[in-house]
């Protein structure tokens, strides 16, 4: 490896690379923007994977607070009884497959890939998800939940993935 030179900035310490050493302002900082705006991006869909769980206990406990969070979820899924896994004597918010989404997210924003895989990657799940409720819905084979929940995980962090590489900078996408 190269030499690398530090200076104190502020509280927070810089790092230069030798092939950055021409350009100071635009060094790589020890805790750049992206790790600090990483931090609420992944704990989002895994906040509302944990709400949709603690659904069922909320209406037990809480029914105001669970019953409103119920209506909430039922905007984004159709929460059918039979898809979705029962946690605390009740029925999760959310169907498998959008627990799974809200899983997969949480995992696809802590990976990186190149925007093209990405956009490939999420292409084949969703057509792998598209094929799965057809056949669902054709007959052909019965509710399988743990397959709806891992597909599910897979197409939430293909997502998260696209959307990830999406909305990097070119300087942030050329460094990975």
């Amino acid at each position: 490896m190269g030499r690398q030179l530090s200076v104190e900035h502020n509280r927070y310490r810089r790092v230069y690379l030798p092939w950055k050493m021409a350009d100071k302002n635009r060094a790589i900082s020890w805790r750049s923007a992206t790790a600090t705006r990483m931090k609420p991006r992944v704990l989002m869909p895994l906040a509302m994977a944990a709400t949709a769980c603690a659904v069922p206990w909320l209406l037990a406990h809480s029914p105001e607070i669970g019953f409103a969070l119920q209506r909430g979820f039922a905007l984004v899924c159709h929460q059918q009884t039979e898809r979705s896994f029962f946690l605390f004597g009740g029925s999760v918010a959310v169907c498998a497959r959008c627990l799974g989404i809200y899983l997969g997210a949480t995992a696809g924003l802590l990976l990186r890939a190149p925007r093209r895989i990405a956009m490939q990657f999420f292409i084949v799940t969703l057509a792998i998800n598209v094929a799965d409720g057809l056949v669902e819905f054709t007959g052909l084979h019965a509710n399988w939940m743990l397959a709806r929940f891992v597909l599910g995980i897979a197409l939430g962090a293909a997502a998260a993935m696209l959307v990830a590489a999406s909305s990097e900078s070119p300087t942030e996408a050329k460094r990975t």
